[in-house]
């Protein structure tokens, strides 16, 4: 049996020893020339994107000797925009057998600002044969970068400024919209308002830098200033700058500046109001392809310049055809003072006898809303009254020459006053016992709530006129008051007014009058609860969440939401655009307060309704803000805590490693003395 063990030992030590070193070749061989032979397949170039983590993956092939421990590590040049996104530099792959591949994979960091191109990175190769001799290989790979990112840029994308126009001595709030218009981030963003002064505009309390962490690519935020102009300031136009100073991915410094306006008048003034006055048009019926002329005078009888004024006098009917240009631009009309203009119309040969209405649009705007898109509005309704020369003999017309609304665009669910102006067209005869009844034969939607009723209901009175008479070439006005219901839909309807009347010989007659009536739906915007954390800190982010609803019938356009208040802003406005009926969507940003104490600050929602006027909703909220509290590791008079289950910190003692070595050595000597006593027991016996 002992020398099968032996044998099995000096069989099992011959195996362990090199093939070659049993060879009693005559010429030793040089083991120093058994190396192996690398080298790398090549393919396409790897690529990657700037900003990315990409792999790199290549195969390594041996067909020389067999290789140990290979120690690949990549080598970059300075200025690469690679680093080595692993722990270690360096891979180990502890043997590569001869005629072999192995795929090797490392993954690199490519910078967010790298340019476009090939840049390459040098492979570093050592290793070992089976008897220690050291060998080197070294390759050079191209990797390429591909930049579909571009660097931050800051820009002033809005600047809103309230109040619009400045006066000596009093404040304003500037809220700067601002837009990083590079994909990659910005950090440790600057924003300063430059240019101010003691004599001109100056910040009352705090500072003119704002500041911010971090703006994403593509992402807008906003600051505010509230700013005072002196009592003495200069009228005019003020010139102040907005400088951005910032870092980007590489930690270089970047900068941009660019100017603002601000506009100081003199004095508080009302606004310019546009009248319309000395309406001229036919007063007798035109016959068909007669031209005639409507002319009126503008009259601006506010306090200051309206300017930017368009004029439109158009005819919905195509059988009333304008013979001059229907469109007229004013540059400006100073208060008090008068222009007049006229327009040159013409009923086509196929007119048919009755009146055919004429709208004139006056659009203007002043200092109060210069450059926005809220333009004032006025309206004014004449009418045209065509006969054909076979029914003028005898029979008088009774028509509607004139009619307007206040105001002027109707609303659906409130009240308005429609005025008419009943014209009797006749030069010789007396109308009589005039009776005018107003009927609307269009109905609403049958699934609302009030379905099958009429659009418009009168108010405290009757739809139903009664005048004794019209002299001819008389006229008689009346006014009406009606109310829209709610679920009238946003388009223009048509009321007609239906006559009934005699001459003074007793003959009767009858006729109808069409009146168009452009009914909008009121814009509704719900707005939940403002979410805010229960405590805020100076410098610190604090979130504000907040829901809304469009529960009206109409699409709010050019959505915006915004904060506003004495304190920085991430993510401080939110472009929705259109705000379609029935969408839900919400408000995330952040608030950094600068002082402590408490703060009040307002979520801003501007849009414009299916009219075009400008709406604004204002939530306000107010936060309890505390001086930030450096945290001791441990408070006074307290001794840390230990920790709980201390298991980690048992394992981690010597006491306790000791002690189980004692404990093991007795147990293991209890049992070895006893096996002996045992042992002697039996030899006793």
């Amino acid at each position: 049996m002992k020398r099968i063990i032996s044998f099995l030992v000096l069989l099992f030590i011959v195996l362990q020893l090199p093939l070659v070193g049993l060879a009693e070749d005559e010429t030793e061989i040089d083991k120093s020339t058994l190396m192996p032979i690398f080298s790398i397949e090549k393919g396409q170039i790897p690529s990657g994107d700037a900003g990315k983590i990409m792999t790199l993956s290549f195969n390594l092939k041996n067909t020389g000797y067999q290789a140990k421990n290979v120690v690949i590590t990549p080598i970059l040049e300075a200025g690469s925009p690679f680093t080595i996104n692993e722990l270690t530099a360096s891979q180990t792959i502890p043997t590569i057998n001869r005629n072999s591949t192995h795929n090797v994979q490392i993954k690199l960091s490519i910078a967010a600002g790298a340019l476009p191109g090939n840049y390459p990175i040098k492979l570093e190769i050592k290793y070992t044969n089976v008897y220690g001799y050291p060998g080197e290989y070294s390759e050079t790979l191209y990797v390429r970068v591909s930049s579909k990112s571009t660097p931050p840029k800051l820009v002033v994308n809005k600047v809103t400024i309230s109040p619009e126009v400045i006066y000596p001595g009093e404040e304003a709030k500037i809220n700067i919209l601002v837009q990083n218009r590079g994909s990659n981030e910005a950090r440790d963003i600057k924003v300063a308002l430059e240019g101010l002064s003691n004599e001109g505009f100056y910040i009352p309390s705090a500072t003119n830098v704002r500041h911010m962490n971090r703006m994403a690519g593509n992402g807008v935020s906003s600051v505010t200033y509230h700013i005072r102009a002196n009592e003495n300031i200069r009228i005019g136009s003020h010139e102040l700058t907005i400088s951005f100073s910032y870092k980007d991915s590489q930690n270089k410094t970047m900068e941009e500046v660019q100017n603002i306006y601000l506009n100081v008048v003199e004095e508080r003034k009302s606004g310019s109001n546009i009248v319309i006055e000395n309406l001229d048009y036919p007063s007798h019926g035109v016959m068909p392809k007669e031209d005639f002329e409507l002319k009126f005078d503008l009259i601006n009888t506010g306090e200051m310049d309206a300017s930017n004024i368009v004029v439109k006098a158009e005819s919905s009917d195509p059988a009333l055809v304008p013979k001059s240009t229907s469109i007229k631009k004013i540059d400006h009309i100073k208060p008090n003072e008068r222009k007049g203009l006229s327009f040159l119309f013409s009923p086509r040969e196929e007119a048919e006898t009755r009146n055919y209405p004429i709208n004139i649009t006056v659009e203007y705007e002043d200092e109060l809303n210069k450059g926005s898109e809220n333009k004032y509005i006025l309206t004014q309704y004449v009418g045209a009254y065509v006969e054909k020369e076979e029914e003028i003999k005898g029979k008088p017309k009774l028509i509607i020459d004139r009619y307007s609304f206040e105001p002027n665009i109707v609303k659906a669910g409130e009240n308005f006053t429609m005025n008419l102006s009943f014209y009797n067209t006749n030069s010789e005869k007396t109308v009589r016992n005039i009776k005018i009844f107003l009927t609307a034969d269009e109905k609403i939607d049958p699934t609302g709530a009030s379905s099958g009723g009429s659009v418009f209901t009168p108010v405290n009175s009757s739809n139903t006129f009664y005048i004794d008479s019209i002299p001819p070439k008389g006229r008689v006005e009346k006014n009406i008051t009606l109310f829209t219901v709610p679920d009238a839909q946003a388009k223009t309807y048509t009321i007609t007014a239906n006559f009934e009347y005699e001459d003074t010989e007793g003959q009767e007659y009858t006729a109808t009058e069409l009146i168009g009536v452009p009914v909008v739906q009121q814009s509704k915007l719900d707005i939940g609860e403002i979410n805010l954390p229960p405590e805020a800190f100076v410098g610190e982010p604090v979130p504000i969440y907040v829901e809304f609803y469009n529960t009206g019938k109409v699409t709010l356009y050019n959505l915006m939401v915004k904060l506003e208040g004495d304190f920085q802003t991430e993510n401080g406005s939110y472009y929705v655009g259109n705000f379609e009926s029935g969408r839900s969507e919400y408000f995330d940003g952040s608030i950094i307060p600068l002082e402590p104490g408490e703060l009040t600050g307002e979520l801003v929602f501007t849009y414009e309704d299916s009219a075009g006027e400008s709406i604004e909703i204002r939530k306000e909220f107010t936060l309890n803000v505390m001086e930030t509290m450096p945290m001791e590791e441990f408070p006074h008079d307290m001794p840390p805590m230990e920790e709980v289950g201390g298991t980690g910190r048992i394992l981690k003692s010597k006491v306790f490693w000791i002690l189980l070595i004692l404990i093991a050595g007795g147990i293991t000597g209890f049992i070895f003395y006893r096996k002996k006593k045992k042992k002697g027991m039996a030899l006793d016996e």
